[in-house]
């Protein structure tokens, strides 16, 4: 009887944590917005641990960028060993695919981290923090033609809001900008491979897991990094056990955590929502700068602060912002002009004869006289 009642026994009681795992991630994609906002805080962190870290910039990238790779190569290597997940596949064409999605990502996102420290040297903080607030407009001109994202103009205004608040906030926490032209055109730079990065990582992860298509980005990012370094004969050994520590903490925290609560929700979610979420960034790392920092709080703050959530919050809760979450616009395989890729609507027409719920036509005969 005790055989037969464990031959019985339904496969579900054999792997409950399956089953776990399936509610969470069932959980998570009824709100994906959520795990977005976590990234956002995260992110914000970054800054405030690099401003206190003595390296150099391309010093505080490379060992970043190669912690990350052991953090995210443990992690993945966990995930395929207890979960069962499998590696995309050379031998296969959606494999190669993938993994080319995955280096081109991490020559863009390796890019982006030399110009961002570069630039933050050869010019104010406040002019690369002024140049991110550009992303929204180059996803927005990007994804459309991409995924053909069309939210109307009420959604564009509110981002401009937000834009404007964000500037407000840049600059009024400096001096104001500096302007160099070097500088400038690095922090343009900046925007620009972060922004490929990012609408990479969103085609790319319909056909790759999440911490596959990280591991794969960090490794090339680090490869690039360390090209640079060798290049330009940067001394990466000059660092202090205290910047190791700000180091490891923001290769685990925004490197790893971040970029995998901001990336796993890329195949459901909007590509115009991530960056304009962003741009609460400047308020959220001020904000924690004055704590962690003691970094002073000024009126400016307030005021583009407000405007920031004012115009996230807007555009998020009007008409375009409501369609993006419900993805009306951002199906798989849609077309440039916003259409979904729903199937033709039939046109109606008599169904066959017999079919239930309707009677047969009625056949005309001519009366013989």
């Amino acid at each position: 009887m005790a055989r037969r009642a464990a031959a019985e026994r339904p496969v579900t009681d054999v792997a409950p944590d399956a089953t776990g795992r399936q509610r969470l991630a069932d959980a998570m994609r009824r709100h994906p917005l959520a795990l977005i906002w976590v990234g956002v805080v995260l992110y914000s962190t970054g800054s405030v641990f690099a401003a206190a870290a003595d390296a150099t910039g391309p010093t505080f990238s490379f060992w970043r960028l190669w912690i990350g790779v052991v953090v995210l190569g443990t992690a993945t290597l966990a995930a395929v060993r207890f979960t069962g997940a499998a590696w995309p596949s050379l031998r296969t064409g959606v494999g190669r695919a993938s993994w080319r999605y995955a280096g081109w990502a991490g020559v863009w996102f390796g890019v982006h981290q030399l110009a961002f420290f570069t630039a933050v040297q050869q010019t104010s903080v406040a002019d690369v923090m002024l140049m991110n607030t550009l992303a929204p407009v180059l996803v927005a001109l990007a994804a459309t033609r991409l995924f053909g994202e069309r939210p109307g103009w009420p959604f564009r205004a509110w981002t401009a809001v937000a834009i404007a608040g964000a500037a407000v906030i840049v600059l009024g926490a400096s001096a104001g900008p500096e302007g160099n032209p070097a500088g400038m055109a690095l922090a343009l730079l900046n925007v620009a491979c972060f922004t490929a990065f990012f609408l990479v990582s969103k085609q790319g992860r319909t056909s790759i897991g999440v911490l596959p298509f990280l591991l794969g980005t960090v490794v090339v990012a680090a490869l690039t990094v360390s090209g640079y370094v060798v290049v330009a004969g940067e001394d990466v050994t000059v660092v202090t056990s205290r910047d190791l520590v700000f180091v490891t903490i923001v290769a685990i925290g925004p490197g790893a955590i971040g970029h995998v609560v901001m990336t796993w929700p890329l195949r459901w979610v909007a590509a115009n929502l991530p960056p304009l979420m962003r741009l609460a960034q400047p308020l959220i790392a001020g904000f924690l700068a004055w704590i962690l920092l003691g970094q002073a709080v000024t009126v400016w703050h307030l005021v583009g602060g407000t405007m920031t959530l004012l115009g996230v919050a807007g555009a998020l809760l009007g008409g375009g912002g409501r369609r993006l979450r419900a993805g009306v616009l951002t199906r798989p395989g849609t077309p440039r002009r916003g259409r979904t890729n729903a199937a033709p609507r039939a046109r109606p027409g008599p169904a066959p004869a017999g079919s239930p719920g309707r009677t047969p036509p009625r056949r005309r005969t001519r009366s013989r006289r």
